[in-house]
C-alpha cells in the first residue's frame, strides 16, 4: 500500500475484483439521476430498480461483444 499512487493507478485493494464495483456505482448514478428527473416519486424504486437492470446488462453487453471482437475478429487480421 506505501507505493500506491491514488488517481494514478487503481487501489491495491480492489485489483481483483474491480469490475464489480459497476453494479453500487450504477445504482447510485442511477438514484440521483431519477430523483432530478422523477415529477412522481410514488414510482422510484421501480425506475431505479428498472434504469440499474439497463446500465448493467447493457455494460455487460458491451463486454460480451468486445470480448468476442478480440477472441475471434482481432485474431483473423493480416498480420504484416
Amino acid at each position: 500500500m506505501s507505493a500506491w499512487i491514488p488517481f494514478l493507478s487503481p487501489a491495491p485493494a480492489t485489483s481483483r475484483w474491480w469490475w464489480l464495483l459497476m453494479v453500487p456505482m450504477s445504482i447510485l448514478i442511477c438514484m440521483a439521476w431519477k430523483a432530478v428527473r422523477q415529477d412522481d416519486m410514488r414510482g422510484y424504486w421501480g425506475a431505479v430498480t428498472r434504469m440499474s437492470a439497463q446500465v448493467i446488462l447493457a455494460m455487460i453487453g458491451m463486454f460480451v461483444a468486445l470480448a468476442a471482437i478480440v477472441q475471434f475478429l482481432v485474431p483473423q487480421l493480416p498480420a504484416e
